[in-house]
């Protein structure tokens, strides 16, 4: 039976591109040929037409390994671990996606964070599909790696899909109007809400932006259902779909 790679198998160039590889998608790091190595190993897949590795779960397990080696003393040739994802503030270290939850400044406006967007996407689909092993062409349903950070995840699931998030200035107010996304304080449960600068969003606008929120973290993956909380104001609780 074939050995499973190790962390200590790989050449200093593998290293390097599984450490520096994004902690919230795992796409690789590092020259095309690296990724193919990393896949004939058994440690990464290549996914979308642009030719991006994606680390697996084999891969992942090989990261962990090298971050424990950091820990432990310097890691030959490549360096230290990356940051890890981002938190319900959005705001992510160096290489990890900064997904926005509605709760941080207004994010930046462009191709650039559109295709960041994208590739984080698509890094999570690639997560989905090794997890449950299928090859299917939907979205499938919101892997455990997800399930461990539900805000960044459904937060990154609303900008997908092309839903606007709510921001704040240096001051705390509200600037932008958009989705926000946050703890309920039920496991395995977010809460998201339509907020906006002012109070004159209402209630109404706010139910009708909330369920064009649920009917696309549907088509995610996740389930949303409509609630209303004090004066009839109304709020989204998400789960994961397939449970």
């Amino acid at each position: 039976m074939p050995r499973r790679p190790t962390a200590k198998s790989l050449t200093p160039a593998q290293r390097r591109a599984v450490l520096a590889s994004d902690p919230a998608t795992g796409e690789l790091a590092g020259s095309p040929a690296t990724g193919a190595a990393l896949r004939d190993r058994g440690l990464a897949v290549a996914y979308g037409a642009a030719g991006r590795y994606y680390l697996t779960e084999a891969g992942r397990a090989v990261r962990e390994g090298l971050y424990e080696e950091s820990r432990r003393g310097p890691v030959p040739a490549a360096s230290g671990p990356p940051a890890a994802p981002a938190g319900q503030d959005g705001a992510g270290g160096s290489g990890a996606f900064a997904a926005a939850t509605g709760d941080g400044p207004p994010r930046e406006e462009g191709s650039g964070r559109r295709a960041a967007v994208a590739r984080a996407w698509a890094g999570v689909l690639e997560i989905r599909r090794v997890t449950d092993g299928s090859a299917g062409t939907g979205p499938g349903v919101p892997a455990p790696w997800e399930r461990t950070r539900m805000v960044w995840a459904v937060s990154l699931a609303l900008e997908a899909a092309g839903v606007p998030p709510s921001a704040v200035d240096a001051g705390g107010r509200r600037v932008g109007a958009g989705y926000r996304v946050l703890e309920s304080g039920e496991p395995g449960t977010v809460r998201v809400e339509w907020r906006g600068p002012t109070a004159s969003t209402g209630r109404e606008r706010a139910e009708r932006e909330l369920r064009a929120c649920a009917e696309r973290l549907t088509g995610c993956g996740w389930e949303a259902l409509l609630y209303w909380g004090a004066r009839r104001t109304p709020f989204l609780l998400v789960t994961p779909g397939g449970l």
